[in-house]
């Protein structure tokens, strides 16, 4: 049986007494040479997110950074910054628009980091969130200089060089005052590990006179994030802070008004607690369709879609029943596998305008949606958390508190999409 990166690191634990040396020294540095006899490096140290860490480093408190071409440093490090805990329903989504004559690209079909970087740029979102015009000056791979920074272990400030780390920058963008330095995902995680945008900094800071500005995108559900950081302490890699976050989302008025019409001729389905498959959780619509698309290219199991999207099976299960919930997949009588329905393959086979038209019909023709998009539709507004967690509690009895609250989000979500899609 093929060992997960987790066991995997569990060996290299134990071979190298690696927790005795952290306990003695506070560090323990690691070679791309060592490491390869288990597993090719690249795979084995790449962790972006808290929730890819192998078990090993989650229940002692490590983490692990690269500080030379082929070497690593694992200690009590904190490496992450949340952005779990941000309220996104009290932030304002600005509203703008491509180009009119732009055609190769597709707001619907937002595929790639990059893609959705050039609807950012070409859209004026960076413009509005800058108040100056940007221009691209860098994206690529590349490697740091030399340079030192401090990092806290059990609240104690250690000092770490890095030479030569490759480094990698979704986009770099110039103004005449700054330059800012984007790190970009199509979906939108709970965290993502600080390294990312302080690398790039420290890199650039020794290069240029310029302010150099760290930001985190990430492009999910029609709505694009724009988290802008700074380092207060510029040899810190925790001094990170939020400075503030811009949120926009593309619109078209000739959808609203088609979308309007949808709402307004909309058969009703019943909605029941009981449900084979009950209200769904799974919050990035984004994803619900990759999941949609997966299946119809014949990756049909939960493990094999969580492979394919990096996340766990629990997750790929979610996204599957959601896909069941509005009627575009089933079990399939194979077990543990899933296939399109008619409605389903109906849909994967209608270019993009048609099928969002089709997914939007499919969505809210359930109560819960209905009800939110409506007050959306008076509103102009998504509503908060506990409108929702209500309009579930009137639909949908005996739920519990946790599983509405979760629920609540996902309705969120789903709403956004069905706001930013194109019809």
């Amino acid at each position: 049986m093929k060992k997960t990166i987790s066991k995997l690191w569990e060996e290299i634990f134990n071979d190298y007494d690696i927790l005795k040396d952290i306990e003695k020294f506070g560090y323990f540095k690691i070679t791309a040479d060592q490491i390869r006899k288990y597993k090719e490096p690249r795979l084995m140290a790449k962790f972006d997110f808290f929730k890819q860490l192998p078990n090993i480093f989650k229940v002692n408190g490590l983490g692990i950074l690269p500080i030379k071409n082929g070497e690593y440093i694992i200690g009590k490090f904190n490496l992450f910054e949340k952005l779990s805990n941000i309220n996104y329903e009290k932030l304002d989504v600005k509203k703008v628009q491509l180009p009119e004559f732009i055609e190769t690209i597709d707001p619907d079909n937002i595929y790639s980091e990059s893609n959705a970087l050039n609807v950012a740029s070409l859209s004026g979102m960076f413009k509005d969130a800058f108040n100056e015009e940007l221009y691209e000056t860098i994206q690529g791979k590349m490697r740091t200089g030399t340079f030192d920074f401090n990092i806290y272990s059990d609240n104690i400030e250690n000092k770490i060089e890095v030479n030569g780390v490759a480094i990698e920058i979704d986009g770099g963008y110039e103004t005449r005052t700054k330059v800012v330095l984007v790190e970009a995902k199509n979906y939108m995680p709970d965290d993502f590990i600080i390294r990312q945008l302080y690398y790039p900094y420290r890199h650039w800071k020794d290069k240029v006179n310029k302010d150099i500005i760290p930001v985190f995108f990430a492009y999910d559900n029609g709505i694009y994030n724009m988290f802008i950081y700074s380092f207060e302490d510029y040899n810190n890699y925790n001094s990170i802070r939020l400075k503030n976050i811009k949120r926009y989302m593309l619109y078209s008025n000739l959808s609203d008004i088609k979308k309007k019409d949808i709402f307004k001729n909309i058969h009703l389905v019943e909605e029941l607690s009981q449900n084979e498959v009950p209200l769904p959780q799974a919050d990035s619509f984004s994803r619900v369709i990759g999941v949609l698309e997966l299946i119809s290219n014949n990756i049909k199991t939960a493990k094999d879609i969580a492979n394919e999207l990096e996340f766990d099976i629990r997750q790929g299960k979610y996204y599957i029943d959601a896909l069941r919930y509005i009627g575009l997949v089933k079990k399939s009588n194979k077990r543990g596998e899933y296939e399109l329905t008619n409605k389903g393959m109906d849909v994967i086979k209608s270019d993009v305008k048609i099928r969002n038209k089709k997914i939007i019909e499919n969505i809210i023709c359930h109560k819960p949606f209905y009800e939110v998009y409506n007050y959306y539709l008076k509103e102009n507004k998504i509503p908060q958390r506990e409108y929702i967690k209500n309009v579930i509690k009137e639909n949908i009895p005996n739920m519990a508190e946790e599983t509405i609250n979760r629920r609540a989000s996902t309705i969120s979500g789903w709403i956004q999409w069905i706001i930013s899609a194109q019809i």
